[in-house]
C-alpha cells in the first residue's frame, strides 16, 4: 500500500468572456486514501469544465457541440448557452465509496459524465424551455442520471459471465451559474461554509438561517490571526475583515435505514432493519496524539461534555449502527443488485399491482418470512439540495465534500475548523488541504478509505 498522490487544479475560467450573472472561480484539491484498509474501494471525479467532462467520457466533439448548438442556443440568452464548447465556468465533481468491491466506484466515476450528457440532451430534446442553468432543471437532470447509472451497472454486472455483488454510495456536485446542486445517495457528506461581517447591517445575515441549516460557527474567539484578517485568495493578498462570523451547513443527509422515512420504505416493501451495538475500541488504538489537530479535537469533545453538545465522531462512543436484512448499513446506493426488484426473479402472479420478487438465498429471513419483497430494499433515487453562491455581502468559502472514512471520525464542525485555518491562515493550497484532511482522519483512528474532495471558492461577482 503506498499513500495516494493528491489531486489540484483550477476551474472557474470563462474563456469566451461571455457575459454571465456570476464570475465564479475556484481551486480544487482531492485525495483518496486506502486508509488501514487492505484495499481501496473508493473513486473520485473531478472536471472543471463540463464540456471536457462530456469529451473524456468517449463522446465525440461533433456531438457534443451539435447538440449545445440545437439545444442551449435557441433564442438563447446568454445563461442558457452557459454549457458548450468554450465555457469553463460550470464544475463537476463526484464521490463513490464502493462496498463489496470497487466495480460500483470505478464504473460510476468513469460513466457518469456521458449518461449526464444523455440526460441533459434527451430532456432538452423533451422541453423546449430546458436550461441546465435552471436549478429545476439540473435537479431532474441529476436525478434522471443517476438512476441510468444505477440500472446501467445492475445489468452490467450480470452478463459475460459477471457475478458482481458491488455497491457504491455517491455524492455529486455540480457548480453552474450562481448555485452548486449536490446529489447524495448513502452516508457520504457535503458541507459549505460562507462568512459575513457581523458589522453588516443590510440583512445579509437573515441569508444564514437556522430554519434553513445554516450554524454559525462557534469558537471563531480562538482564532485573532483570522479575525483580523482575512486571505483574499481572488487576488492573493489579505484584507481588513473585522469581526468576520462563519457560518456552515450540511449540504447532504445521509441515508441510513434508522431514518424514519427510509425504515418505513423498506418495512413496507417486506424487508426488516436489524441494529448492532458497536464501541470503536480500534479506533482509539491507532490515534496519533503526536497531532496537534487530534488533541485540539479531542479537547474540543471533552470540554463540550459540560454544554450537553453531542460530539457524532467521539471517540470511545457508543455506535448504533442499522442495517437492511442485518446486511447494507446504508438504504440508497448505486449497485447492490441483489436488494433491487428490476434485477431478481418476479413471482408469477399478475394479480398484485406491485410486483413481487424472490429475494437472495444469503440473507437471514425472520421466521414465517416467505422471502419475496415488494419494491427496492435499497433506493437509488438520489437527494438533491441546492445552494446558491453569489449571495450579497457575503464570501463563499468552501465546500467539502468526503466519505464516511472522513465523517466517522470528525464532525463537520470540527472539518470547517481546520479546513478554514488550512485555507486561510496557513495559505495552504485546496490541493494541500485535502490531503491534511484525510491524514488528520487516520490519525483520528478511522478504520476506512477515506476520499476527499475541497472545493475553495476565490471569487463571486
Amino acid at each position: 500500500k503506498v499513500h495516494s498522490v493528491p489531486y489540484g487544479n483550477f476551474g472557474g475560467d470563462c474563456s469566451t468572456r461571455l457575459e454571465t450573472k456570476y464570475d465564479v472561480r475556484w481551486e480544487v484539491g482531492a485525495v483518496s486514501e486506502c486508509g488501514i484498509r487492505e484495499s481501496n474501494e473508493d473513486a473520485y471525479l473531478i472536471s472543471n469544465d463540463l464540456y471536457g467532462a462530456f469529451a473524456a467520457s468517449e463522446i465525440s466533439s461533433q456531438e457534443i457541440s451539435s447538440s449545445f448548438e440545437k439545444d442551449h442556443m435557441k433564442e438563447s440568452s446568454h445563461s442558457e448557452q452557459h454549457i458548450r464548447k468554450g465555457r469553463k465556468d460550470q464544475g463537476l465533481f463526484a464521490i463513490f465509496d464502493g462496498h463489496c468491491g470497487n466495480q460500483a466506484a470505478r464504473f460510476a466515476a468513469e460513466k457518469f459524465p456521458s449518461f449526464l450528457f444523455d440526460e441533459i440532451t434527451r430532456i432538452s430534446n423533451d422541453d423546449p424551455s430546458f436550461s441546465f442553468t435552471a436549478e429545476e432543471h439540473a435537479k431532474s437532470v441529476l436525478v434522471s442520471a443517476m438512476a441510468r447509472l444505477d440500472d446501467e451497472f445492475c445489468r452490467f454486472c450480470a452478463v459475460d459471465g459477471r457475478d458482481w455483488e458491488s455497491g457504491a454510495t455517491a455524492l455529486i456536485s455540480i457548480i453552474s451559474d450562481g448555485f452548486v446542486a449536490i446529489a447524495n445517495l448513502g452516508d457520504c457528506k457535503g458541507v459549505m461554509c460562507s462568512s459575513i461581517s457581523s458589522l453588516q447591517n443590510d440583512g445579509s445575515h437573515s441569508q444564514f438561517s437556522e430554519e434553513d441549516g445554516w450554524q454559525l460557527l462557534d469558537d471563531q474567539e480562538d482564532h485573532e490571526e483570522y479575525s483580523d484578517k482575512k486571505w483574499d485568495r481572488a487576488t492573493g493578498g489579505d484584507i481588513e475583515s473585522t469581526e468576520i462570523q462563519c457560518y456552515w451547513k450540511e449540504v447532504t443527509e445521509s441515508h441510513s435505514p434508522s431514518r424514519d422515512d427510509e425504515r418505513q420504505r423498506i418495512e413496507d416493501a417486506q424487508g426488516w432493519i436489524t441494529n448492532e451495538t458497536e464501541i470503536p475500541i480500534g479506533q482509539l488504538q491507532r490515534m496519533d496524539f503526536a497531532d496537534k489537530d487530534v488533541v485540539e479535537i479531542l479537547k474540543r469533545c471533552f470540554s463540550d461534555r459540560m454544554n450537553e453538545k453531542e460530539h457524532h465522531a467521539e471517540p470511545g462512543r457508543i455506535i448504533q449502527i442499522s442495517r437492511i436484512c442485518g446486511e447494507l448499513a446504508v438504504s440508497r446506493a448505486l449497485g447492490d443488485r441483489d436488494f433491487k426488484a428490476a434485477y431478481n426473479r418476479a413471482e408469477d402472479s399478475g394479480t398484485e399491482s406491485v410486483v413481487r420478487w424472490e429475494g437472495p438465498c444469503f440473507l437471514p429471513y425472520p421466521e414465517n418470512h416467505d422471502r419475496f419483497f415488494k419494491g427496492d430494499l435499497v433506493s437509488s433515487t438520489a437527494e438533491i439540495q441546492v445552494e446558491c453562491i453569489g449571495r450579497k455581502g457575503a464570501f463563499d468559502e468552501f465546500l467539502l465534500l468526503a466519505c464516511d472514512g472522513l465523517w466517522d471520525v470528525m464532525d463537520a464542525d470540527d472539518a470547517v475548523r481546520v479546513t478554514r485555518g488550512l485555507l486561510f491562515e496557513k495559505k495552504w493550497s485546496a490541493k494541500e488541504a485535502a490531503a491534511r484532511l484525510a491524514e488528520l482522519a487516520i490519525h483520528l483512528g478511522s478504520s476506512d478509505n477515506i476520499t476527499v474532495i475541497v472545493i475553495s471558492f476565490s471569487s463571486v461577482k
